[in-house]
Parts: C-alpha cells; structure tokens; sequence
C-alpha cells in the first residue's frame, strides 16, 4: 500500500492541494454540482468539472458551495469535493492507498468546526488527519524567528503573529475579495442602474480594480437595465472604483493596526526589521503593498505564488513532524 501525503488549504472559494514534495499543486474551485437524477438530487461533479456540469447541462442542476467563511456548511458536499479530487491526483484510487493529509484550516474556527473538517476526511476516505492553522504553515515557509502574516482571501483575512512556538497572537476577519466584488455589484447598480452577476463582478475587480493612484484605465461592462429590463452597457474607470477597493482594505488595515499593538517585546525589533508578509489570492491586487505601507508604516512583503503559500508550507511539515508538534503544544506526532 502507498501512502500519499498531502497538504490541503481549505478556501471558501478555492482548494489548493499540495504533494508531499509541492511538486504537484492544484487549485480548484470549492464548489460541486449536484443534478436531479431520478427524481432524487444527487452529487455529479465538483471543482472546475463541475462549473462546466452545470454551463453544458440541460438538467435541474445547481451548485453547492460547501465551505462559507472557512467552515464547513454543507458537510456531504464537502465530502464528495474532497474525496473527488484527492482521487483525481492520486496516482491510483486513493482508497487503495493510505492518504495522511495535513488539513490547513482559519485560525479563527473553533474546536467544533475543526472537528466536522477533520470528521469529513474520514468519511471521505483519508486514513490520518491532522488539523493545522494556515498561519502556522505559512511560518514553515520562513526562516525568520518571528513572521507577522497577513492572508487575504476571498471571504476571510488570516492576521497572525507566529514563531516557531507556534501563534503568539491572530484572528481572522469576515473580509476579503468578496466584498471588492459585492461592492461592485452594488456600485454599477446604484449609479448605472445596470445588474450583473457575482462572475462579471469578479472579473471587472480582476481587469481594473486596484489601488494604483495613476491608474486611469477603463473598461466596458455589459449587464441589464434594471427598470427596462433590456441589456445595456457603460464605460467604468478604475478611479471611480478606487473607493471601493480601499474601503475593503482599510477595514483590514484598521485589524492589522491593532494586532501590531500586541507584538511581544522579544519579538518587536524582528518584525520592524522584516515587516509584514502577504499571502492568499487578494494579496495579488495591484497597488496593495505600497498603501499598506503607507498606512502602517512597515514594509510589506508578497510572498512568492502567494495563493499557493498554505498548501506548500503546509506540506513541508510531512518532512518535519517535530516541529509541527512545537507549534501545536501536543507530545508528538506519528
């Protein structure tokens, strides 16, 4: 029996999965499809396969996003996510196989909601779990004694201060891309009187949203009158965005500010030397680092394939149980 060790970061809108090596990584999108079949809804497919189920099916189909602000909210759902596409990596059927997976979760979860995420990957076949705080698997990545982290992502911001003791102290905010692109809905809504789509958000905030003070770029959006109920269109700027995407950030600015109060004395000079590291999807947006730096006053630092940070940090952890073992306070690990 081969035994295959995976390192998994669990995102509300993306699940990132690393080998043991990080030679292998893929991302797919959190979400499964599940098809009226005989009368009886069932799961048919998840991650990217599944976005394309329902754009070519003629069936009542619809999607299931399992995961919500990094907890599990639909745990069969999540279930079949999780066991389809571990098997698809898999050089055979992983059930054949014994499948050790480090599980990187919100820092912010409690113990119950850990439980249900480890619970799902024994039910979905995986023969050893442990449960890991994204932070801590990032700080394996980085050599430094003290490394304050911030992790955007699409519904979640991680902010920690971590040492190879493990988190000295983090949380994790309700904020993230999401709310960049809700806000634009709302934006075209109110001033263009013109509806679009969650997809069509996302891609107007991924071609022109950012925090570039010279930015002067523009683009067309297409979306439907509101009142004729016609299809329309209007020219958007990136400045007239700008407000929207700072009023995300500077929420999450205003939490990393308070965080900055509470670094330990033994580990203050470190982290004005080094300063802050970004990590997670949302750290990719254009302009981010130069305006946090000029608000917190530290330099800010993106961590190289940033989206990828959790999953491949997480798996360096396969080649050093002992250290993971400090970092969670437990005796040891198999």
């Amino acid at each position: 029996m081969n035994k295959i060790c995976l390192s998994v970061d669990i995102g509300s809108k993306n699940i990132v999965i690393a080998d043991k090596e990080s030679t292998s990584i893929i991302s797919e999108p959190s979400v499964v499809a599940t098809a009226n079949l005989n009368s009886k809804f069932e799961n048919v497919a998840a991650g990217a396969e599944a976005l394309r189920y329902i754009a070519n099916s003629s069936n009542n189909a619809q999607l299931i996003y399992p995961i919500k602000n990094g907890s599990v909210d639909n745990e069969v759902a999540f279930v079949y996510l999780i066991k389809t596409l571990i098997n698809n990596i898999a050089p055979r059927k992983f059930l054949k196989n014994y499948v050790s997976v480090i599980a990187n979760v919100s820092c912010g979860l409690t113990n119950i909601e850990k439980r249900v995420i480890e619970e799902a990957f024994y039910k979905a076949g995986v023969k050893e779990v442990v449960i890991v705080e994204s932070p801590l698997s990032v700080k394996a990545i980085n050599n430094d004694k003290a490394m304050f982290l911030v992790n955007i992502g699409s519904s979640n911001t991680e902010i920690a201060i971590v040492t190879d003791e493990g988190i000295v102290n983090g949380c994790s905010i309700n904020v993230g891309g999401d709310d960049i692109d809700y806000a634009i809905i709302d934006y075209i809504s109110d001033k263009y009187k013109l509806v679009i789509n969650k997809t069509s958000s996302e891609d107007i905030k991924l071609g022109l949203a950012n925090l570039e003070e010279n930015d002067l770029s523009t683009i067309i959006i297409k979306g439907k009158a509101v009142l004729q109920n016609t299809k329309n269109e209007v020219k958007l700027t990136a400045t007239e965005l700008r407000p929207l995407v700072q009023n995300s950030i500077d929420k999450i600015v205003e939490v990393v500010a308070q965080v900055c109060m509470m670094i330990p004395k033994a580990h203050l000079h470190i982290i004005e030397q080094n300063g802050i590291y970004l990590c997670g999807g949302g750290s990719k947006l254009s302009g981010l680092a130069n305006y946090l730096k000029e608000r917190l006053f530290v330099d800010i630092k993106i961590m190289d394939e940033p989206e990828f940070a959790v999953a491949v940090g997480g798996s360096k952890f396969f080649f050093d149980k002992g250290k993971l073992a400090r970092m969670l306070n437990i005796d040891n690990l198999n």
